[in-house]
């Protein structure tokens, strides 16, 4: 089941990030999708600080596309994937995402669509959000993951 939250403010994707974290056990392989500049890499830094973890180490891994932060206060370290310049059905065995997905960080990706076999294959749980404009402001699209009773 999907649920939708307003981002009307960056206050309100801080929100979302810390009533995710909440819910988190750190094993998960978080899939964020949306257009370029929709909040993606923003959202991962609020995750970040929410489990703890320094989010000033947090940013856009475009060029290096795999990077590792360790364990934060919440003892959950996360590894951040950026697959933005891989095309859908590109390969990633010379990425080590497998090794990636294997192993006990926390797993977030931007631009999953070059990674959904992969994705498909694991054992993790998935939870996918979808960033999207609105006439209103940005809104998030959550699927596998039940984020609070009310909404942030």
């Amino acid at each position: 089941m999907a649920e939708t939250y307003s981002l009307k403010t960056i206050g309100s994707t801080r929100r979302l990030a810390k009533a995710i974290a909440a819910r988190l056990s750190g094993n998960e392989l978080i899939l964020l999708s949306g257009e370029l500049g929709a909040g993606k890499t923003t959202f991962t830094r609020f995750l970040a600080e929410a489990l703890g973890i320094d989010p000033s180490w947090v940013s856009s891994p475009s060029f290096t596309l795999v990077q590792r932060y360790p364990q934060g206060a919440r003892g959950v370290a996360m590894t951040h994937v950026d697959l933005y310049r891989l095309p859908e059905g590109s390969e990633l065995e010379p990425l080590g995402l497998e090794e990636v997905i294997s192993s006990q960080d926390l797993v977030v990706v931007e631009w999953p669509a070059a990674g959904e076999p992969l994705w498909a294959a694991s054992k993790r749980p998935l939870v996918r959000i979808i960033f999207k404009g609105a006439a209103s402001g940005r809104e998030a699209v959550v699927e596998g993951l039940r984020v609070s009773q009310s909404k942030p």
